[in-house]
């Protein structure tokens, strides 16, 4: 049996840990950790993202304590779920591509032949 209910909540932005201490007759599982940070930190649960030290995150269905560890508190590090990722600017610039690639040009005169000269002047010349 654990012997010491006991979390260690690292935050992010500086702020200090938060040791939270669990009755031990009562199951407890990531979603009551949350619903307690919830109330400490008023950030809310669903924006609430729970990982190991090692960066391993958990369900909220999870267990809190290894029932066979019973050496001092568990450690757990809090970050916060941000709405984001791969954006569409990349799928808005592929769009514009396609659009872009259909307009053929056929004015080279800015373009520069093999000795470096404008081909622009080298018509003018002939």
């Amino acid at each position: 049996m654990h012997h010491n209910y006991q979390t260690i909540v690292n935050l992010f932005a500086g702020l200090k840990p938060l040791c939270l201490a669990f009755d031990p007759s009562e199951d407890h599982l990531v979603s009551s950790l949350k619903l307690r940070l919830a109330e400490l930190t008023n950030m809310p649960v669903d924006a609430q993202r729970i990982t190991t030290i090692g960066g391993r995150p958990l369900r909220d269905d999870a267990s809190l304590f290894d029932p066979e560890d019973t050496e001092g508190p568990v450690t757990f590090n809090l970050s916060l779920r941000l709405l984001g990722g791969k954006g569409g600017f990349g799928s808005m610039l592929r769009a514009q591509g396609g659009r872009m690639a259909s307009q053929k040009t056929t004015n080279f005169e800015a373009c520069r032949d093999l000795s470096g000269r404008r081909l622009k002047t080298v018509n003018e010349a002939k």
